[in-house]
């Protein structure tokens, strides 16, 4: 087969986002290579699917070292992440690589970035006739000029790594401007607080610019805490037909080409209310080998044949798979005492898959065990 004759390359970051990418290639004979930042007790490194591990300090490091050992292979490698960061990156220096690896990427150098913000992002989401929060766009200090309390302080800028330091809710004004005291940007995005009912990330793939689009799954929680995201949850085939051509017209409008995940919160009023695109794949991606669509893989193939590979996209028949981020879910369940012990015991026996547990892939949820039980008995 043509495509296990190219290299396969992850830059990203100790997650479970690129653990299931390495798990999702290695699953169809492919060993990527893991160029990985940001070093902690996720231990994905010992992954048995892992051909090649390369720790560097910085993702500005990880893509010169790639670029340097890689550039010059007699067939074009793969070249993923699970990070924004990464993406802007590659953007920067897309007309350097992109004879060099197939990359995701908006055409020209420059694009991608200018639409990584968010406010670009809404204006175009907004002309698609998709429906957005209100928004205001306002230098740090200014207060709201249309909307009312509550709202949501919001990053302009996901590149930024301390953006969740700028996330606030502001039940009056007071609240506002002392939120403001903490932050350390010029320019913030204010949005009507909308209560959620559940999030809803929908996952695709984009070819040609944008020319063909299919939208694979989305994710469903099982269970919400309040202000955060989801840790028990399900992904499904998706199917909104009006939804679906709106995102089509946008993913469209970006020009863009590769992985996608596109974020909507679903309010109490059961609209879905836009809050983001990422141009990468997404952390629940794993589970989507267990729905019976490979993301990795077949991006990489339909990139090759120069059209998705629909064939490839073969739906499991109970077309639902429970996906437990088990760390964080016990985390929040048994340690914040949100759930009964007896309940998450349930949850976890009705598992699909987990973010690091897989039972023919071990060794990262025992080393990461270990790592973090090491942590636990130092600081104590």
């Amino acid at each position: 087969m043509e495509v296990i004759a190219h290299k396969f390359i992850i830059l990203g970051s100790y997650s479970a986002n690129t653990l299931g990418q390495i798990r999702s290639l290695g699953e169809k004979g492919i060993k990527p290579i893991g160029v990985l930042v940001h070093k902690n007790t996720f231990r994905i490194d010992k992954s048995k699917y892992i051909e090649k591990v390369f720790c560097v300090n910085t993702a500005e490091e990880g893509l010169d070292l790639i670029i340097r050992i890689f550039g010059h292979e007699d067939k074009k490698p793969f070249l993923y992440t699970d990070m924004d960061y990464v993406m802007a990156l590659i953007d920067q220096r897309l007309d350097e690589i992109k004879n060099c690896f197939y990359v995701w990427n908006a055409g020209e150098s420059g694009i991608l970035k200018k639409i990584l913000n968010k406010f670009e992002q809404f204006k175009l989401a907004e002309k698609c006739g998709i429906t957005i929060p209100k928004t205001e766009y306002v230098r740090v200090g200014e207060l709201p000029k249309t909307l009312n309390y509550p709202i949501f302080t919001k990053a302009v800028d996901s590149l930024n790594p301390y953006w969740k330091g700028n996330a606030y809710i502001c039940r009056n004004e007071e609240e506002l401007k002392l939120a403001y005291q903490r932050m350390d940007i010029d320019f913030i995005l204010l949005q009507e607080y909308i209560v959620k009912q559940d999030e809803l990330p929908i996952e695709g793939i984009s070819m040609n610019g944008g020319e063909q689009i299919i939208l694979l799954g989305r994710t469903v929680s099982h269970r919400l805490q309040k202000d955060s995201f989801g840790t028990y949850r399900y992904v499904e085939p998706y199917s909104d037909p009006e939804l679906e051509a709106k995102i089509r017209n946008l993913i469209n409008e970006f020009q863009y080409t590769g992985v996608f995940e596109i974020e909507f919160l679903i309010g109490q009023d059961g609209k879905k209310y836009y809050l983001e695109t990422n141009f990468r794949i997404a952390q629940q991606n794993y589970a989507y080998v267990k729905l019976g669509v490979n993301i990795p893989y077949l991006y990489a193939i339909s990139t090759l044949a120069g059209h998705i590979v629909e064939e490839e996209i073969k739906y499991m028949p109970q077309k639902k798979i429970n996906i437990m981020h088990e760390f964080e879910d016990f985390k929040i369940c048994i340690l914040n005492k949100t759930t009964s012990l007896y309940n998450w015991i349930k949850d976890v026996y009705h598992a699909d898959c987990f973010s690091f547990y897989n039972s023919k892939d071990k060794a990262p949820f025992f080393f990461t065990l270990l790592e973090k039980a090491k942590l636990y008995l130092k600081k104590h």
